[in-house]
């Protein structure tokens, strides 16, 4: 469960201390569940925004009876940053990302937005990062940006090159008769000796003083929510219990595009009201859940009569 995982996760549980390796965006999995059969003794972690590919690829797991594979729905670009651990990785595969051809979209290109120091901050020296495309100029310019960086070396540029196992969209453009593109960077030793840890968020556990109902707080602050730089929550339905005094409200939280949707349980008492991340919830402690639990806080805290005042 994320809320009782510290971060940076454990890259080599059940990997006997071998090497570890990912694949941003692995679709229906059949690449990462390929990789993984091959070298059972090294660990093998996809990241995917698709939930329906993750299930996919669970499928696919365990039917090739492989169990050196573990798998994360999110932005890969706030996983590297806050759940890996600086020089842990051992290499990095991209097949066939979108590129984002339109000038507007161009932040969200593997290129730009700082996406080269995140794949930097997390492979060892000597660790690489290998892209296959379909787009010429899309690899040119990952290839520019990346030794540009100047944690990389160009090691490999190699058209159609042969693979022992295709993906969905590479039998796509094979057919069609396009050209592929393989790119592997390597990342230089001595670059960037210390690389910034990920960002911690202590647990979320926060006590109100003072007495009076929650229910029509909680159900106020629908649609409200605050912003900290890149992290942003909207506060939603609230429920309460028969008794009145638990009550879970419903966030939707994002940091830099990690979306999570959980509840926070504000529980009245005597003198007080605690408020925290409700258990079986399940998000991970980002700065947007803490923001959002401190919101709630301060929200109850301006509004209820003060402590000891009759309700």
């Amino acid at each position: 469960m994320p809320e009782k995982t510290g971060l940076p996760l454990d890259l080599r549980r059940g990997a006997g201390g071998s090497r570890v390796f990912f694949e941003i965006g692995f679709g229906n999995g059949e690449y990462l569940v390929h990789l993984a059969g091959k070298d059972p003794s090294s660990r093998f972690w996809g990241i995917e925004m698709s939930r329906s590919c993750v299930l996919r690829a669970l499928r696919r797991a365990a039917r090739a009876g492989v169990e050196n594979v573990a798998l994360m729905c999110g932005d890969a670009r706030f996983i590297l940053r806050e759940c890996v651990e600086p020089c842990s990785v051992d290499g990095i595969y991209m097949n066939f990302p979108c590129p984002w051809p339109k000038k507007r979209h161009s932040k969200k290109r593997l290129s730009g937005d700082g996406f080269p120091s995140e794949m930097a901050r997390a492979l060892k020296a000597g660790a690489f990062f290998e892209l296959m495309t379909d787009e010429e100029w899309f690899a040119l310019e990952v290839r520019k940006a990346f030794e540009s960086e100047g944690s990389f070396s160009a090691a490999e540029w190699v058209e159609n090159p042969p693979r022992r196992v295709t993906t969905k969209y590479e039998r796509k453009w094979t057919e069609m008769g396009k050209s592929l593109f393989l790119v592997r960077l390597v990342r230089r030793e001595g670059a960037d000796d210390a690389p910034p840890r990920p960002r911690e968020v202590e647990e979320v556990h926060i006590r109100v003083p003072g007495r009076g109902a929650l229910a029509p707080l909680l159900q106020g602050l629908y649609g409200s929510g605050g912003r900290d730089g890149a992290s942003v929550w909207v506060f939603k339905k609230c429920y309460s219990s028969d008794d009145g005094r638990e009550h879970l409200l419903e966030v939707v939280a994002t940091d830099e595009g990690f979306e999570q949707k959980f509840f926070l349980l504000a529980v009245e008492r005597d003198d007080d009201a605690l408020v925290k991340v409700a258990p079986h919830s399940s998000p991970f402690l980002t700065p947007a859940v803490k923001g959002a639990a401190e919101g709630v806080a301060s929200g109850i805290e301006s509004r209820r009569p003060e402590r000891g005042c009759s309700p």
